[in-house]
């Protein structure tokens, strides 16, 4: 549910609001605050809010979508999102220290930890016990095990504390040093967390999200520590699979409409909303990214928008014709109105959009047409007149972790283990097939390449495709307007920002 997170923030934000210039009537003495598990609830939330910003314009998410061959941000048509070519050195994986995209992902996953490390903090100074108190502490060190297994990933080497009261400066960690103790954090404190996913603990870490950070972990564990842990993956997903709790939506859709929260296949929702995440630090704001603004008014949306992030081609050409994911994802051809009548660019010419851009159209002195590069439309766009004036966040929740997901991790490990006949008959690897529009694949076709592409489709622009990318081997190839890379581009620089604020990250 929502709006009980929603409003849990907000008691949140009031505890934690102080001025010492005026006597305050909004704070909240630990000894009378800290005394039921609502109350450590409403305090966590400011853990849980720190992932709000994966929606924004500039976070990990959007930093992630365009470094993979999903999507690009060429320059618009009016001369726009060139910004001193950041978008192009993302894009091209030729990142400076000093680019203010690769800072913000930075600032997700950092922040995040902090915030984690506060709330725990703070209830380890508190001196009593209720029941389900530890479940709380537990579900705040496995969000910050899942924040550090983010910058693990993407950096290799991170800052470490588990305390915000900690002398000097953070050390910094490798990678051997942080898969243990992602591992243990989340071994230690998975049997604490909620099973069952009750509308009580929606938007909350549960077991089956733990389970399935642990099996992105043991997934890509080959790649970061040298050592593959294949059966560590499947039997993590197994946990969740075999419980029983999460199923294959009937229509891919589903997962991505505007009310999507009882969705049965969202394991770890991020909730938006147009009336509590509404600003441009914490609101889902996609279509602003992506969509050019004469688009707005016939889609029923009463905003603007950027006319910025396209689908790359090559991507959008690698669905298989019978699959709907592909128009399910993105929008490309004829565009039509929220009354489904077509939509004319100008008077007797068709809104058409052409998913095919040249390569040269990436670049400061280039440009591409207004109607080149299919746009993102994965997420249904709102039409009930609540999108108004200026940065406004949809409605629709992000699933950060999503059943299907855990399905083909699953299915992932058999292959690797030589089980692909095991892993053809899983019956809600068939369901994610068919849903497709595709037959379910045999034995003979699993192979690793057409799996890639299986999570590709179906999990694009979801975030994971980078881990996918390097556990395949695609990470350093060429692909649309970004040259071949060497092993060294498997690591994102550290900002500089971060090292003149922490001198051991140097």
């Amino acid at each position: 549910m929502k709006k009980v997170l929603y409003l849990i923030m907000a008691v949140a934000a009031s505890v934690a609001c102080t001025n010492l210039d005026e006597q305050i009537y909004s704070q909240i003495a630990k000894e009378n605050f800290f005394t039921t598990e609502e109350q450590f609830v409403k305090y966590s939330a400011r853990a849980y809010s720190a992932l709000q910003h994966w929606g924004t314009e500039k976070s990990l998410w959007t930093f992630n979508i365009q470094i993979t061959n999903e999507v690009c941000v060429p320059v618009n048509a009016n001369g726009g999102w060139w910004d001193d070519g950041r978008y192009n050195e993302v894009h091209v994986h030729s990142i400076s220290s000093s680019n203010r995209l690769l800072e913000m992902a930075w600032e997700y996953w950092t922040k995040g930890i902090t915030a984690c490390n506060d709330v725990l903090d703070t209830f380890e100074s508190i001196d009593k016990d209720f029941a389900a108190k530890d479940r709380v502490i537990a579900e705040m060190k496995v969000l910050r095990a899942y924040f550090y297994l983010c910058g693990m990933d993407e950096w290799g080497y991170v800052p470490f504390s588990v305390s915000k009261h900690i002398e000097g400066y953070p050390p910094k960690k490798d990678r051997a040093f942080m898969f243990e103790f992602i591992e243990k954090e989340i071994k230690d404190n998975i049997d604490l967390l909620q099973v069952e996913p009750t509308k009580e603990y929606y938007g909350r870490v549960t077991r089956a999200f733990a389970d399935a950070i642990l099996a992105k972990l043991y997934l890509n564990a080959e790649k970061w520590i040298g050592k593959p842990m294949w059966k560590e993956a499947e039997d993590a997903c197994w946990d969740v699979i075999s419980a029983g709790h999460y199923q294959i939506a009937p229509n891919y859709k589903d997962n991505f409409c505007v009310n999507n929260e009882n969705c049965p296949e969202q394991i770890m929702a991020i909730p938006y909303s147009t009336v509590y995440t509404k600003s441009d630090h914490n609101a889902f704001i996609i279509y602003m990214s992506t969509l050019p603004a004469d688009l707005c008014e016939p889609f029923g949306i009463n905003a603007e928008a950027w006319d910025g992030l396209c689908g790359e081609p090559d991507f959008l050409a690698s669905y298989d014709p019978a699959d709907t994911r592909k128009k399910d994802t993105w929008l490309y051809g004829q565009m039509y109105d929220k009354a489904n009548n077509p939509i004319e660019y100008e008077p007797g010419v068709p809104y058409i959009i052409d998913p095919d851009m040249p390569e040269s159209v990436y670049g400061k002195d280039s440009h591409r047409e207004p109607l080149q590069g299919a746009r993102i439309g994965k997420w249904t766009y709102q039409s009930d007149g609540l999108l108004t004036g200026g940065q406004v966040g949809m409605d629709n929740d992000f699933f950060l972790v999503r059943y299907a997901d855990v399905v083909l991790m699953y299915v992932e490990a058999l292959v690797r283990q030589d089980k692909a006949g095991t892993a053809a008959a899983v019956e809600d690897f068939k369901k994610i097939r068919t849903r497709a529009g595709l037959a379910p694949m045999t034995a003979a076709e699993l192979t690793l390449d057409n799996l890639y592409w299986e999570r590709a489709h179906e999990l694009a622009i979801e975030g994971w495709h980078r881990q996918d990318m390097i556990r395949f081997d695609k990470y350093l190839e060429a692909w649309w307007a970004k040259p071949e890379k060497t092993e060294s581009d498997l690591l994102l620089p550290i900002p500089k920002t971060a090292i003149a604020a922490n001198p051991n990250l140097k």
